[in-house]
């Protein structure tokens, strides 16, 4: 079994350049007002921990593990590499996160709470809606799912300064998101009722292949407590015409 680390290591320590024995184990301990810079942590493990007020730059959080009820308080992470990493029953509050790799990691089971993520790289992952609650993000999202466990579960996010390319919201009430500013993305918080009227109307639409389709998105949409679409991912994936009638349909021109 690897060494442990003494909590008083870490506590109230400002250093630059530390390097941890790899695996360096973390229990049940209170790392607080920790400043650290250039620091390799080499696959650290965090059970049952209390880490508040701590701050991290240019540092190695890669394959790190926290689990068992961790919690990590107003701290600080700038150009933390955190891929491969695991964020099993773990909590973040109040913590801001700018240019963090979270390539490969696990960020499901993790709860977050009131934090701001700033150009980070979330590619390929996922969020439980009723896991996160006040969310900033800025920058680019990627291939990230949104998913409601339960279902209807209100999405708690600010997503003004993002661009969201191919991401999807799976069972999410999107009604209290704040959407995209950007031209490229479209949002209907009152997406039911539009989707409603739309399919009235199509009814009377000579029937045709786009028609079809048409008809059975906007049937999921009856159900649905808000919509944002990437208007071009869209358009990739279901062709400009579509898009331009479906978008029509729903804005109610």
């Amino acid at each position: 079994m690897n060494d442990k680390m003494p909590s008083f290591v870490l506590s109230g320590i400002q250093q630059d350049g530390l390097v941890l024995p790899k695996k360096t184990r973390f229990e049940k301990e209170r790392v607080i007002d920790c400043k650290l810079k250039d620091a390799k942590l080499s696959d650290p493990i965090f059970d049952q921990c209390i880490l508040e007020s701590c701050s991290f730059e240019k540092s190695d959080f890669s394959g790190s593990r926290f689990f068992n009820k961790t919690l990590l308080a107003h701290c600080h992470f700038k150009t933390v590499d955190f891929q491969a990493s695991g964020f099993s029953n773990s909590k973040f509050e109040n913590c801001t996160f700018i240019k963090c790799n979270f390539r490969e990691a696990s960020l499901k089971d993790c709860e977050f709470s009131n934090c701001i993520f700033t150009q980070c790289k979330i590619i390929d992952n996922s969020f439980n809606a009723s896991k996160i609650k006040n969310l900033k993000f800025s920058g680019k999202l990627q291939e990230v799912s949104f998913i409601s466990e339960p279902p209807n579960t209100p999405l708690l996010v600010d997503f003004e300064l993002c661009k969201l390319d191919w991401v999807t919201f799976t069972d999410c009430d999107l009604e209290q998101i704040i959407p995209p500013a950007d031209p490229q993305h479209i949002f209907f918080k009152d997406v039911s009722v539009r989707a409603r009227k739309a399919l009235a109307l199509i009814i009377s639409e000579p029937e045709n292949p786009i028609n079809k389709l048409l008809k059975r998105r906007l049937q999921k949409l009856t159900t649905q407590r808000g919509a944002l679409f990437n208007i071009k991912n869209l358009e990739e994936y279901e062709g400009p015409e579509f898009t331009k009638q479906f978008i029509e349909f729903l804005q109610g021109t």
